[in-house]
């Protein structure tokens, strides 16, 4: 009773003038007769995209506290392989390891399976959480111990900054109350003083190099229709197949200076690179809204999918997103994952699995889109269904005998295979 149609009215954010409960249509700003905004220099002149100046406007509310490392050391002997046109965001939130920074700094170490990704300025946005009675982490809810436990890991990212552990220049953005995915991103935008952004999750590893300067040139070529380079999980390494299966849209492999690209209908939160440019004029345009606690994919994704579903990709539909997936061939000519999932709310530390009183650290075949790059690898169920028709099991008894081998096959997989922690990228030095 007494809600307004449309949700609670408190979680509504305005992206024009940074104030709660109201969205653009309702903003002050707007209805005075202001018809453009500008994210960077809070104008009412031009838009973002146009805006003259690169002076970041004042950081939004939400944000609690901006920490900068000390600036990177210069090299005159040698020069960064990767040019500064590319900034790094990493969003972080809750997760049962903290206050462990082991997952982090894994992902951060992987940086160097991609030449010149290293170099590139870091900025980690922690967002803020709820606390209640019992843990929900992808909505941000935790009971009062998680909440310690992240407080604790966020004092331990700024002593891995002091200690040099984190880039030269990093920048560690601490906002307050629970905000969401986009609104993280929002916030990291601000900081970004590079014309491209590469947003990552903190559960997340680059796997192979996969050329990121020319990446970084093809979404600089206004002749290519690429604006948004995704970089695919094992899930979507064929995405042409999930495009025509589940929504009826047909792509291909397009190529562009050499790369592959496959065009796609969604805007995924995982790994992906654009302009800050594309960001803001389109994700956080005027006529976009969102709620606290909402993620992009979630919103701006679904919207952008069922807008080509809807017209199509041609008529400059799918050209306004220009998202795309990044195809990279492994040695025997096959397509593989460029990232893999940690998959934060299940990782652990060796020393917090011994402390629950869990098995040893389980083995990378339960890490499956670590290692492998096949879904089919996975599937040992038609494998044993063949071995017991040979042995001429009856069909009464296959089921049974089926588990009982299954489970011998696991346990000959933990007694021999190495431990996922110890797969890891290995620390780096930034000192």
């Amino acid at each position: 009773m007494g809600r307004k149609r449309g949700g609670n009215e408190e979680s509504k954010l305005c992206w024009h003038c940074h104030g709660r409960g109201h969205d653009q249509k309702d903003c002050k700003v707007l209805l005075s007769g202001a018809s453009r905004h500008c994210f960077i220099c809070n104008s009412t002149e031009h838009l973002s995209s146009d805006c003259p100046e690169k002076v970041h406007s004042s950081p939004p509310p939400w944000v609690q506290e901006v920490r900068v490392a000390a600036p990177p050391r210069p090299t005159p002997t040698e020069a960064p392989s990767c040019s500064p046109r590319l900034s790094v965001v990493i969003t972080t939130s809750p997760v049962p390891s903290h206050p462990s920074t082991m997952m982090i700094e894994a992902v951060i170490a992987s940086f160097q399976r991609v030449k010149g990704l290293a170099e590139c300025p870091l900025i980690i946005v922690c967002d803020g959480f709820k606390v209640v009675k019992k843990t929900t982490w992808k909505a941000g809810k935790v009971t009062e111990e998680k909440a310690a436990n992240y407080e604790e890991f966020k004092c331990n990212l700024k002593k891995l900054q002091d200690a040099g552990q984190l880039p030269a220049g990093s920048k560690l953005i601490i906002l307050q109350g629970h905000n969401g995915q986009a609104m993280a991103v929002k916030a990291a935008l601000q900081e970004v003083d590079t014309p491209l952004v590469c947003i990552h999750q903190h559960d997340l590893e680059f796997t192979v190099d996969f050329c990121l300067e020319k990446v970084l040139d093809v979404l600089e070529d206004e002749a290519t229709p690429v604006k948004y380079v995704g970089l695919p999980l094992l899930v979507n390494l064929h995405y042409e197949a999930i495009a025509f299966q589940h929504h009826g849209v047909k792509v291909k492999v397009e190529e562009y200076q050499g790369l592959s690209f496959m065009p796609i209908i969604f805007w995924y939160d995982s790994t992906h690179i654009t302009s800050v440019k594309h960001y803001m004029s389109l994700v956080f345009g005027m006529e976009q809204t969102y709620s606290a606690g909402n993620f992009v994919e979630e919103t701006f994704g679904v919207r952008q999918r069922n807008d080509i579903m809807a017209n199509g990709m041609g008529d400059g539909v799918h050209a306004k997103y220009g998202t795309y997936h990044c195809i990279s061939m492994s040695s025997d000519g096959l397509r593989r994952p460029l990232i893999c999932h940690l998959n934060g709310v299940r990782f652990l530390t060796p020393q917090q699995r011994e402390a629950l009183g869990y098995p040893p650290d389980p083995p990378v075949e339960f890490y499956p889109s670590r290692t492998m790059t096949n879904r089919k690898q996975r599937k040992v169920r038609h494998i044993l269904d063949i071995v017991l028709e040979l042995a001429d099991v009856d069909m009464e008894f296959s089921a049974a005998v089926r588990n009982i081998l299954a489970h011998m096959l696991n346990d000959t997989r933990l007694r021999n295979s190495k431990p996922t922690t110890s797969c890891l990228p290995k620390k780096h030095s930034y000192k």
